[in-house]
């Protein structure tokens, strides 16, 4: 889980805004989906763990149709080619955005998340984040391989809790 001693962006911070395309190439943009809970998943193709997690992405989305949820994955500086790899394994029924250079991957990634990853781009590969409706970080979590929850367990328990919020 990502801290405030990680530096920004933490939960707690408005996550930054940004504008990417989707797989149709219509730009999609963060603060559009202010008023909904999102869901940021970043991937990539290569990744085992981002491939594990994506038939589960694709059913979060499904499964939180018409509760003012929003999922949106984010792929991160990939090839066109390794982008539409990942499109075509699993039919996904939610924006995929490319972040062809990283750049937005960047702005998300905390100086302190995973100092060992030199190309920074990769810091957040397999990550997640829960916005509220204000689009404030409620949840930030990286990629764990020793804890691995391909089923997205703890992302539908943030979501969950700040619906129910919303709702009390």
């Amino acid at each position: 889980v990502v801290t405030e001693a990680m530096g920004s962006p933490h939960p707690g911070d408005v996550a930054p805004d940004f504008e990417l395309p989707d797989q149709d190439g219509k730009p999609v943009k963060l603060s559009s989906s202010r008023g909904s809970v999102v869901v940021l998943a970043f991937v990539a193709s290569f990744c085992p763990f981002s491939k594990a997690e994506q038939p589960h992405l694709a059913q979060l989305a499904t499964d939180y149709a018409g509760k003012k949820v929003k999922v949106i994955a984010i792929d991160i500086a990939e090839p066109e080619s390794d982008y539409r790899a990942y499109l075509a394994r699993v039919p996904m029924g939610l924006p995929v955005l490319r972040d062809g250079d990283g750049a937005v991957a960047l702005r998300f990634t905390p100086p302190g998340a995973q100092p060992r990853f030199e190309e920074r781009t990769k810091a957040l590969v397999t990550s997640s984040l829960v916005l509220d409706a204000e689009g404030r970080i409620r949840f930030f979590t990286l990629l764990d391989t020793v804890h691995f929850d391909a089923k997205l367990g703890h992302v539908r328990r943030a979501v969950d809790r700040l619906l129910a919020e919303h709702a009390g």
